[in-house]
């Protein structure tokens, strides 16, 4: 006798495999374009040591007035609209005067470069032959706000050069910096 039809076929029904390979080849094409356009974020770490207290033996009062007399020596550039000046908090010195010079058809204001990286090496041989006990890597440049970026920044590279490798910027006022030129401070 013949089996009654069950409905089912006798066949195998094979499952199609899933071919990976277009979507590997997309992430292969994608990763590196993300790579390349991604951002990454560099974090600098500024090292700071705690502060030192006048101790039993006194020691922290000697390190005390060292680093204000450090303070008080650390020399500034002070730069203008006009002129260039160095100095510290007792007083400055001329260095040069502003050069108007016409660059790519436009009248840019900059200062005669190899007078201010004399007398950086001046200063700085000045100050470490008369305090061997300090070291003197700080330097300051004092500037009024219309000041170019590139003048800042020529600045700060020939002090490096020199040995002040711990450059700080002020922008101040006019005001403020004819007073730091007239021996008054920042």
């Amino acid at each position: 006798m013949a089996k009654a039809a069950s409905g089912r076929s006798r066949t195998v029904k094979h499952i199609p495999e899933i071919d990976l390979l277009p979507v590997m080849n997309l992430f292969c094409c994608i990763i590196p374009f993300l790579l390349f356009s991604a951002t990454f974020l560099e974090v600098t770490v500024i090292e700071m040591s705690a502060t030192e207290g006048i101790g039993s033996s006194g020691g922290g009062a000697t390190a005390n007035l060292m680093r204000s007399e450090e303070e008080r020596l650390q020399p500034k550039i002070i730069i203008t609209e006009q002129e260039m000046f160095i100095g510290t908090a007792s007083g400055s010195a001329h260095v040069a005067y502003a050069l108007e010079i016409e660059r790519n058809g436009e009248m840019i204001i900059t200062f005669p470069w190899d007078s201010l990286s004399l007398k950086l090496t001046e200063v700085h041989d000045l100050l470490t032959e008369a305090y061997p006990q300090i070291e003197f890597r700080k330097i300051t440049v004092l500037t009024v706000e219309e000041t170019r970026y590139d003048n800042i920044i020529q600045a700060i590279d020939l002090a490096g050069a020199v040995g002040f490798d711990q450059p700080g910027l002020q922008v101040a006022p006019s005001a403020s910096v004819a007073s730091a030129m007239a021996g008054g401070g920042s």
